[in-house]
């Protein structure tokens, strides 16, 4: 043992007559990704004996593992750090008793314990043995956390929210070292409102605020956490799937009117909703006539069918009703029905009219017979002119030649 240590040593002794303590405060345990860098907190504090010795020539050297005098440095802040075990920087200032220190491109065979030692420009020389920090290496980043806040107050569990709640969804992750910073993105099937990005002591933290409604009803919200690193971007993920709670909506609805009228109702709501028939003011029962049926389209969707006989005939109302826990939705149909009497007056109209249409068009075709009559003869004589006008002409031809043979003998 040297004299600075048996110095050291005694004064360690007698700290409580004379001496500050020997102390430093460290991490226990650090994370780092592989291939980025790690960064120390460090403080130390020394005996005032040596105060003078801690200057801005100190030096800061960190062991692995072990510190013994068979021990070597892995890393020395005044030495060259081309042929160093791990290459960094320390960052604090030792004169102020500041060893905070980064240590860069760290790899897996750099996991293990680190201890500190300050050396002085005198006979300072202390390795603070009792205290280390663990650091470990992991090839990918931990998955960010996501948590949901309905009014400002964190919901467990994945409760449903209510249509109309302020929400905000949280989004945090360590601020792991790396150059350039990492960074959080949201995605999502829907459109994501802006973003708010802070940080808050080692975490990097961004928040989607938004008002919940039916549109976010079982979407998914992922947020992802990004280095950008020499050898390869490093990514996690972590997503939320929103439950919201909305009154009914009647979307889709239909009435087919016959012998037999069948009408729907599409209806969405969360909770699922129950759809109610009304009748001229009063609730219908499923019998036999009329008779009603429901088709499962979702969790929150069902079409509902409601088939009326014309023994019904004397109502024209018919008021579709979709109720759930935060509402109700209706949609009122008006339907003409047609008596027997009604239809055989309809019939009676419906041959008069093609009667009606039936003289008419025999009308017309009587007055274009009539018309094209008339014109052909004409036609026919003007033929029968031209065709005997050869005929004529021949004959004089013959007489003349009649009357050159007479001329001749």
């Amino acid at each position: 043992m040297n004299t600075a240590e048996k110095i050291i040593s005694v004064c360690f002794l007698l700290q409580g007559v004379c001496c500050r303590d020997f102390s430093i405060s460290l991490p226990e345990k650090i994370q780092a990704l592989s291939g980025s860098c790690v960064i120390i907190k460090c403080r130390f504090d020394i005996n005032e004996t040596y105060d003078k010795d801690l200057t801005e020539r100190a030096a800061g050297v960190w062991y692995k593992d072990k510190h013994d005098k068979s021990s070597s440095p892995v890393f020395k802040s005044n030495a060259s750090t081309q042929n160093s075990f791990i290459k960094g920087n320390v960052t604090g200032q030792l004169k102020d008793k500041d060893c905070t220190t980064v240590f860069y491109d760290v790899r897996s065979n750099h996991i293990g314990q680190y201890f500190f030692k300050i050396e002085g420009e005198g006979v300072l020389r202390w390795t603070f043995a009792k205290n280390s920090v663990s650091v470990d290496v992991i090839e990918s980043p931990v998955n960010p956390r996501v948590v949901l806040y309905v009014d400002e107050q964190e919901l467990q569990d994945q409760q449903e929210v209510l249509e109309g709640r302020s929400v905000s969804l949280r989004c945090s992750a360590e601020t792991l070292c790396s150059s350039p910073p990492a960074t959080l993105t949201w995605s999502s099937t829907v459109r994501i409102p802006l973003s708010e990005s802070s940080k808050l002591q080692e975490l990097i933290i961004s928040d989607l605020n938004f008002t919940a409604a039916q549109r976010h009803h079982r979407v998914t919200f992922t947020c992802s956490i990004s280095y950008q690193l020499q050898d390869n971007n490093r990514t996690a993920h972590s997503s939320i799937t929103l439950h919201v709670q909305y009154a009914p909506q009647i979307s889709n609805t239909s009435c087919n009117i016959g012998n037999i009228t069948v009408c729907f109702c599409e209806v969405d709501g969360n909770p699922s909703p129950v759809v109610e028939w009304h009748l001229s003011g009063r609730l219908v029962s499923n019998s036999s006539n009329p008779f009603i049926s429901e088709e499962r389209l979702s969790n929150t969707s069902l079409r509902s069918f409601i088939s009326l006989h014309q023994s019904l005939s004397h109502t024209n109302t018919l008021l579709c009703v979709s109720k759930n826990t935060r509402g109700n939705a209706t949609q009122l149909f008006h339907l003409v029905f047609v008596t027997q009497k009604e239809s055989t007056t309809l019939l009676f109209i419906l041959i008069g009219a093609a009667a009606g249409a039936l003289v008419v068009v025999c009308a017309v075709t009587y007055t274009c017979v009539r018309l094209s009559t008339k014109l052909k003869p004409q036609t026919e004589t003007v033929d029968t002119y031209a065709s005997l006008q050869p005929s004529a002409q021949n004959s004089e031809y013959e007489t003349l030649n009649i009357k050159k043979r007479g001329d001749t003998k």
